[in-house]
């Protein structure tokens, strides 16, 4: 599966190419064509809570969120990882319930809407759907506390088609230090380690997006296979702790890795940002308070957490980022102009690997 995320890399920095050295009149026509032409993939969508509501259905336009087949189909994404995400301190066997809920809300759907989503486990099965013109799903774990402190189910998820699983979330676990978190473990402890091991044999990929920045440097330093920053951005560009500093992100090119780009406004521009923690105290504390309002009740999560956005932007009366400004800043995080360059190489070196398997 790892060649369907460097494929979406390679076509962020081909956009970026054709962005920065053409026209403006002529970006439309062809940043489309470079679009249209690829293996679009999404490494972190937060539309599963919403296949438990009764006033959404993911075969149907709706008019809130961004995530439908059709918007799909018009959009040109490919790829989907619908995320398994629950609050980071459910923990224990309610966490694996919970998570296991969702797993088979994402099966239920695809049977639903067999005509056009594919559940896919490997490059090959991405590539298969592709070619049937359907989109192929899978699913993302976001963060280890689902594992409810037990290593085999890592086993058990890759078995029920989860390809990746985020280490942590906004709190630590009993393993992991998370970025939003204070330290417990300084990074990783060496039951975490093995967990990293375990999902390097059962083909999972390692998500450090959430993860503290030990974390990531002791996952980085154990895994056998490349990681993936499935939706994380630049801390030289908006200083989020999410966010990975240039070392973090030259580091994770070196092993062959990817960084996706959370375009949310709160990761890429500062005064947005700034404003939504004056808002509601920090994210950590955003989330305590939606605990509060909320309980479980996703749907609910949702709902707040879009009422929050749009406080903030109405705040800092926030524009439209255009399209070439997220990718020019994507392809100038680093300072050093020869990041890109590198991460395209990994990107190239990644893509002549075998189909078959997820690396």
């Amino acid at each position: 599966m790892i060649r369907s995320l460097v494929s979406l890399s390679v076509c962020l920095f081909g956009a970026a190419a054709l962005l920065v050295s053409t026209p403006a009149d002529s970006v439309s026509g062809q940043a489309r064509r470079l679009h249209f032409s690829s293996i679009v993939a999404d490494t972190h969508d937060d539309t599963t809570q919403r296949l438990f509501s009764s006033d959404f259905d993911l075969g149907k336009r709706n008019s809130t969120g961004h995530i439908d087949i059709p918007r799909m189909r018009e959009g040109g994404m490919n790829v989907i990882f619908f995320s398994i995400w629950i609050d980071g301190r459910t923990m224990g066997g309610l966490a694996i319930q919970k998570a296991l809920d969702q797993i088979d809300a994402v099966h239920q759907n695809v049977r639903k809407y067999s005509n056009d989503l594919a559940l896919a486990r490997t490059a090959d099965d991405v590539r298969r759907a592709h070619d049937q013109r359907k989109i192929a799903v899978l699913m993302g774990i976001e963060g280890g506390h689902m594992l409810g402190n037990d290593i085999r189910m890592v086993r058990v998820y890759s078995d029920l088609g989860v390809r990746y699983m985020t280490l942590s979330h906004f709190y630590n676990n009993e393993w992991a230090d998370s970025s939003t978190d204070k330290p417990a473990h300084n990074g990783l402890t060496e039951y975490g380690k093995e967990i990293v091991h375990e999902m390097n044999r059962q083909g999972m990929l390692v998500d450090i997006s959430h993860v503290s920045d030990k974390t990531f440097y002791d996952a980085l330093a154990v895994s056998k296979a490349p990681l993936i920053a499935s939706h994380s951005s630049c801390r030289a560009l908006c200083n989020h702790p999410r966010n990975m500093t240039d070392d973090m992100i030259k580091a994770l090119a070196a092993k062959g890795g990817v960084i996706q780009i959370n375009y949310e406004k709160s990761f890429i521009d500062q005064a947005y940002k700034d404003a939504m923690d004056q808002q509601s105290g920090g994210v950590v504390a955003l989330m305590d308070q939606l605990k509060k309002q909320c309980g479980d009740d996703e749907a609910c999560l949702g709902k707040k957490m879009a009422e929050q956005e749009g406080a903030a932007t109405q705040r800092t009366k926030h524009q439209v980022w255009r399209m070439h400004r997220h990718f020019t800043s994507f392809a100038t995080c680093s300072a050093s102009g020869s990041f890109p360059v590198a991460l395209a190489k990994a990107a190239r070196d990644l893509s002549a690997a075998a189909a078959s398997p997820l690396w």
